[in-house]
């Protein structure tokens, strides 16, 4: 059932279709207009966003999300269960315990020494093995810069306490390399020790899920770390690196927002040029629609959907060769939020501008409209 004025949704819609056809050229227009803007948005602000995206994640790569805690002087009573009971938080990653630092050397060839520290917990990917094999209970990995002091390159060998050769020698099964904030453990012996076996431990490493948790982790391991003593703990976090992320991102986002809003503002300006000469065009088709009982409801919406028909063919047709351009330039494509978003900004955007100058011609009197002079 329909009532006098009221048309259906699919009536709006072949009428807009309709519309749009017979003003090829205003339709055209807003294809061209909207193909550009998208296109201009993709490969200006679309690459500069994953760029972003790449220098953060470099960044965060460097240890913005490494919370260290030390007992340097001993006294702090680190547990060894804590990189366990650490590691499990929701938000944290991986835990990593080590202890003490203890002079080693090759006993084959005792030329070279190099500190070694019991370590509690699994490898992290911060620690790449680039020979043999990671430890068991009892067994050590060296860092690629004291394997050749120790002589242990490339069959290993075995390492042990400077002094104490008394004791059964520790076997090497892997070097390893280090990056990030862990870059000085290749410098080091890791033993790979039972928790139930030592006392206490020096330093335990944690990283966080995410940047914006880790002053939430902080607080977190600042009262809840098992220790004797937890408040004589030494809790650092990679704050310099963090306000640098922070800087970072927000000059670029703001460079990145700024072209993105001038691409808009041009390509607005343009569709209410072509918007505003459409309608002047049809003055005479509308007064005569308003005359005959249509209502300026079905107007606007007439008008409107005329101008979302263009717009989301040059939309689709200024994202695909936008995405084709940064696939064969850079090789890398912003995300498909961000695609999705400035697409549907570039709607909006078309929406917004039409609606005022659409709703001024469905408001204008049908009768001056087609008086004869």
């Amino acid at each position: 059932m329909s009532w006098t004025g009221v048309p259906r949704l699919g009536e709006l819609v072949r009428d807009a279709l309709a519309g749009a056809r017979a003003q090829l050229a205003a339709t055209l227009t807003l294809v061209l207009v909207l193909a550009t803007v998208c296109f201009a948005v993709l490969v200006t602000t679309g690459q500069s966003a994953a760029n972003e995206a790449r220098v953060i994640e470099q960044i965060d790569s460097a240890g913005t999300r490494l919370v260290a805690l030390s007992d340097d002087a001993g006294d702090s009573g680190i547990l060894p269960t804590a990189p366990a009971v650490l590691g499990g938080l929701s938000d944290a990653s991986w835990a990593l315990g080590l202890g003490a630092a203890v002079d080693v050397t090759n006993p084959n060839l005792p030329a070279g020494r190099a500190a070694a520290r019991d370590l509690v917990g699994d490898l992290p990917p911060e620690l790449t093995l680039t020979q043999g094999r990671a430890p068991r209970l009892g067994e050590a990995i060296v860092g690629a810069r004291v394997a050749g002091t120790l002589n242990l390159v490339p069959a290993l060998g075995r390492v042990e306490p400077i002094g104490e050769s008394h004791r059964e020698p520790t076997p090497v099964v892997g070097v390893f390399t280090a990056s990030g904030p862990l870059a000085h453990l290749e410098d080091t012996v890791l033993v790979a020790t039972d928790p139930a076996s030592l006392e206490s431990l020096r330093y335990v490493y944690v990283m966080a899920t995410d940047v914006a948790v880790v002053d939430r982790l902080e607080d977190v391991l600042r009262t809840s770390t098992p220790a004797l003593e937890p408040g004589r703990l030494t809790v650092e976090t990679p704050s310099g690196a963090i306000a640098l992320r922070d800087v970072v991102a927000g000059r670029l986002g703001a460079a990145s927002r700024q072209l993105m809003a001038v691409v808009m503002g041009v390509g607005a300006v343009i569709i209410a040029v072509t918007m505003l000469s459409a309608t002047i065009a049809r003055r005479r088709d509308l007064g005569r629609r308003r005359a005959l009982g249509a209502t300026r409801s079905a107007l606007v919406a007439t008008l409107l959907l005329q101008a979302a028909v263009g717009a989301v063919v040059g939309i689709l047709l200024g994202t695909a060769a936008g995405l084709v351009t940064l696939s064969a330039t850079t090789g890398s494509l912003p995300t498909w939020r961000f695609t999705a978003g400035s697409a549907g900004l570039a709607l909006l955007l078309t929406l917004a501008t039409s609606a005022p100058i659409a709703t001024h011609a469905a408001f204008r009197d049908p009768l001056r409209i087609l008086r004869v002079p």
